[in-house]
């Protein structure tokens, strides 16, 4: 006897701190797993500005997992910018992280396909 494991999982995080007079911090996340596909995505946004000559501080950190396939792909991207100098400095810090896993299942499986292959499609020939 064969058996056939469609467990597939994601999970991401993401943390966003600002210290600074003025502050906002943002941070989304989402995944979906499916048989045969696991997907996940996170964004954070950091920004902080004071209103005296003293340097602001932002971090945005992203970080995922994705496991169950074959083909496993992740990107991740940070930004960081600082304008430490002037009457109001600022603090801007931005991560993004993607990531995705599939083979080995079928999301599709409880779905007839025949109708795909036949050579009329969807009644137009």
């Amino acid at each position: 006897m064969s058996a056939s494991i469609n467990t597939f999982m994601a999970g991401m995080t993401g943390t966003a701190e600002a210290l600074g007079d003025l502050t906002a911090t943002s941070a989304a996340t989402q995944t979906l797993a499916v048989p045969g596909l696991a997907i996940g995505f996170a964004a954070v946004v950091a920004v902080a500005q004071n209103t005296t000559p003293a340097a602001p501080y932002a971090s945005a950190t992203t970080d995922g997992f994705a496991s169950g396939g074959y083909i496993t792909s992740s990107h991740t991207g940070h930004m960081s910018i600082d304008f430490p100098f002037g009457p109001t400095p600022v603090s801007v810090d931005v991560s993004m992280t993607f990531i995705s896993t599939h083979g080995g299942g079928n999301f599709l499986s409880d779905y007839s396909l025949s109708g795909l292959a036949s050579p009329s499609v969807h009644g137009l020939l």
